[in-house]
């Protein structure tokens, strides 16, 4: 009986512990809405319909659903489709923060794919939520999914880095 007991509260242990990583785990993602319309927010905007490309400038932010894009200007492409263009590459630099409710990424430059649905976030990123810190030289953010991934060179001194925390569980 004593075996049974025992075997039944290392069971409940091994399944607490990895009910607490994957807790862990979806806490490290970006709440996204693909399907949400890119709403902009700057002081200037300028438009070239024959390279079609354009910037903004001055305290940029770029809104999409659940994500919010900041940068101190962004330049973008966009298709020649005359009824109804649309964005397909954007660029931000200066300051470049990505956030949302609970989990904020900054750092130098950022490239946002449209089609691919994914953001690369370069140079001296940092990503903070309520539990972990972690910094990099390049993050990837699938926007499909949320997920983030640094990717790191070689070069010892550009590997991940960070503090993961375990999160407590709250009483109900």
């Amino acid at each position: 009986m004593v075996s049974l007991f025992r075997s039944c509260l290392i069971f409940t242990s091994i399944f607490i512990y990895f009910d607490d990583q994957l807790l862990a785990d979806e806490s490290i993602s970006f709440d996204t809405n693909i399907n949400a319309p890119l709403k902009v927010d700057a002081d200037k905007m300028y438009i070239d319909k024959i390279a079609l490309e354009g910037g903004l400038s001055g305290s940029v932010s770029i809104n999409q659903g659940p994500l919010n894009l900041r940068a101190d200007q962004m330049e973008f492409t966009f298709t020649d489709n005359a009824s109804m263009p649309v964005i397909k590459n954007l660029y931000a630099s200066n300051g470049v923060v990505i956030s949302n409710q609970d989990m904020t990424a900054t750092g130098n430059n950022a490239s946002y794919s449209v089609s691919n649905n994914e953001i690369i976030l370069l140079g001296s990123v940092t990503v903070v939520n309520n539990f972990t810190t972690l910094k990099g030289d390049k993050l990837l953010i699938d926007l499909e999914t949320g997920a983030i991934n640094f990717i790191a060179d070689d070069n010892q001194s550009n590997r991940v880095k960070g503090v993961l925390m375990q999160s407590e569980k709250k009483d109900e």
